[in-house]
């Protein structure tokens, strides 16, 4: 365990795991290599770190996305996508996210560290500025003062009649779905994050919300002498613990304490979002974390599975962006050609006083790490993904593809 995180609920595989690993359809892909520079967007008292630099955004001369779906990775760092490809099907650069034809690199460092949390490096990516570790689409204040809350791109998308939502395996209230519609300086507060999913700052709120942490919403809404199923419909949603249930209303939040089959999730909530003439945003976080590498690696696997199904369903009028958060400390360090690698990692686990840190064919070290991570996108708008660029140009991507001028 490291000071980066705390250790999040609900990442343990089944011992089958490697049988679990589906296959994904390949396609040729490319990327092209930039080296303009950038400036941070945060302007605050101590924003003069250096940071890494993106090419410049453009006006977006295509045309502009009716719908924006972010594939969001969390720990989705390059050497686990790598690992996670040649496991499931024996070949590199074999997911479907590795064929997407937009590609650039992603540095993730936070306003106050190298190495980001998830709180710091989702605020980046969602809403454009660098904050500290730890706080939730806030950045510090001038001369000291209370931290000022930043708009998310999913309240922009609200403030412009679009439907949006948030799905994740995690739980709602987690750093990176939070980052969408709360703004707190702790991502450790889940009354204030569960109170802002129903009152939010800007906008109108997040249309369907599925993800874990059904008794979290429990213990923090009898704080305030009701429980969730009273506060979600006093705020118009239809509340449940099925994911199905987002066919039946236009605004739902489904929470639960036990996995779900993603896809099915995915695909429901885009039915749903879809009925809205003017479109829609939605976020997909899934989980990438290896410091169980079974679950880890398997999570990589389902959402490069559920990029390939959206991308073939979803409509040439949707931009579809794949990036991490973070990187982690996941390492390939041995394997041979002809011999499937998920049985060279069970043997070499097997061996007495082999553990998941020293094992020989791919090694786990429990933390995030500073590494680039890659933004990879298709449709429209996807052309401005290229080169190498701070994390904060995400958002102004995402801002110029769909011609949203900035509060």
């Amino acid at each position: 365990m490291t000071t980066m995180r705390t250790r999040r609920p609900g990442r343990r595989g089944s011992p089958g795991w490697a049988t679990c690993l589906v296959a994904a359809t390949v396609l040729a892909g490319g990327s092209g290599v930039a080296t303009a520079r950038d400036t941070p967007r945060h302007a605050g008292p101590t924003a003069s770190v250096a940071v890494p630099m993106a090419a410049p955004v453009t006006a977006n001369a295509g045309p502009r996305p009716r719908n924006v779906i972010i594939f969001l990775g969390d720990a989705g760092g390059l050497p686990t996508l790598g690992a996670a490809a040649i496991l499931a099907h024996d070949r590199p650069q074999s997911l479907f996210i590795q064929s997407m034809p937009h590609v650039g690199l992603s540095d993730t460092s936070s306003r106050n560290r190298w190495v980001t949390d998830s709180a710091a490096g989702m605020t980046a990516i969602i809403t454009g500025h660098k904050t500290d570790n730890g706080v939730v689409s806030m950045i510090p204040g001038t001369a000291g003062g209370a931290p000022v809350p930043v708009k998310s791109f999913i309240e922009y998308a609200g403030q412009h009649g679009l439907s949006t939502g948030v799905v994740t395996n995690m739980p709602i209230w987690d750093a990176t779905p939070a980052a969408c519609f709360a703004h707190v300086p702790s991502r450790k507060d889940k009354d204030a994050i569960f109170s802002q999913m129903l009152a939010p700052r800007f906008g109108k709120g997040v249309d369907i919300l599925i993800g874990k942490g059904r008794k979290d919403a429990d213990a923090s809404f009898a704080k305030g002498g009701t429980t969730p199923e009273r506060a979600f419909a006093a705020a118009g949603y239809r509340y449940g613990d099925d994911p199905a249930l987002v066919r039946q209303a236009a605004r739902a939040a489904v929470l639960r304490d036990t996995d779900f089959a993603p896809l099915p999730a995915v695909e429901a909530t885009i039915g749903q979002l879809a009925r809205n003439p003017r479109g829609y945003v939605l976020m997909v976080e899934w989980d990438m974390h290896t410091d169980d590498p079974q679950a880890g690696l398997r999570h990589v696997v389902e959402m490069d599975d559920m990029i390939r199904r959206i991308a073939a369903v979803a409509g040439k009028d949707t931009l579809i962006l794949f990036t991490a958060d973070h990187s982690f400390g996941l390492r390939m360090g041995g394997g041979s050609r002809g011999t499937p690698l998920a049985a060279q990692f069970a043997a070499a686990a097997a061996t007495p006083g082999t553990t998941i840190a020293n094992n020989p064919v791919i090694g786990v070290e429990d933390g995030h790490t500073g590494d680039d991570v890659i933004t990879a996108a298709a449709g429209p708008g996807a052309a401005q993904v290229h080169g190498f660029f701070p994390n904060t140009h995400i958002f102004d991507m995402l801002m110029t593809a769909t011609g949203w001028p900035r509060d």
